[in-house]
């Protein structure tokens, strides 16, 4: 598993600390500015004007274009979703085409390899994940066992197209993982954004202290709202953490569509 930038850590927790930090660091800045101007005789300086304004727009770049990559990784883990479900949908309804006894015993694998794919979704940490994975590529190795079994005991052209199936539902499974938990943001970009954003805000709170205009209240919203929209672009950025979470209604309609096992006939009594 490759973790981002304060991997492992809540995101309200995250969330908590970067407000405090924008907090700090421009207030540290105003001090600054405030001693500059206290050294000058207490008059009102010029403050940091095109400095600050390009500071300003180097920060919105970075916002935007951190952002846009955060959204694409989200809409490509939504869309493999609904590609894996497909692949695991085709090859269940070309178990029809395998003979018995291969037919229940992919059919139990495919079930209980769905009902993994769903579980691994919903938890709530890397390391449960990474457990998740585990257990469906185990289910894996059952299900091209079934296939390889299949093939043998009848060496048709049906029962390729079954194999065939089963093939592209591992290869999706391998799809999936690296599109959500093998492929963050790069924690330099993130944390280039995040130092440049200490920077732009220390520089707005010396320029607020050359001038004397502390402007708390101006302060305060901004550092929120910039909090918050990092907040916003980990949370975009975390598969299996966080609020925004890719929905997962193709793979539970094509659990649905597999019905539960049959029971196992009961033996005539004597």
């Amino acid at each position: 598993m490759i973790g981002g930038l304060f991997d492992g850590i809540p995101l309200w927790v995250v969330l908590a600390g970067t407000v405090l930090a924008f907090l700090a660091i421009a207030e540290a800045g105003y001090r600054l500015g405030a001693r500059e101007r206290a050294r000058a005789g207490g008059t009102p300086l010029d403050d940091l004007g095109i400095t600050l304004g390009g500071l300003l727009g180097l920060l919105g770049l970075l916002l935007a274009f951190t952002f846009g990559m955060a959204g694409e990784r989200f809409d490509r883990r939504r869309a493999v979703v609904v590609e894996e479900a497909n692949a695991i949908g085709t090859a269940w309804l070309r178990t029809d085409l395998v003979p018995e006894p291969a037919r229940t015993a992919a059919r139990d694998a495919l079930r209980e390899y769905t009902q993994e794919r769903l579980d691994a979704a919903e938890v709530g940490t890397r390391t449960r994940m990474a457990e998740a994975i585990a257990r469906s590529e185990r289910i894996q190795t059952r299900l091209w066992e079934t296939a390889a079994a299949a093939a043998a005991l009848s060496p048709s052209a049906p029962v390729a197209l079954y194999v065939s199936a089963v093939n592209e539902v591992i290869d999706m499974h391998g799809r999936r993982v690296a599109a959500g938990a093998r492929n963050p943001i790069p924690p330099a970009i993130f944390g280039t954004l995040y130092a440049v954003t200490l920077l732009v805000l220390a520089a707005v709170g010396y320029s607020r202290g050359l001038v004397g205009d502390r402007s708390a209240v101006a302060t305060v919203i901004l550092s929120l709202v910039l909090a918050v929209v990092l907040a916003l672009i980990l949370d975009l950025d975390r598969p299996s953490e966080g609020y925004l979470r890719v929905g997962q209604h193709a793979m539970r309609d094509v659990r649905t569509m597999m019905g539960d096992a049959p029971a196992p006939p009961v033996p005539p009594r004597p």
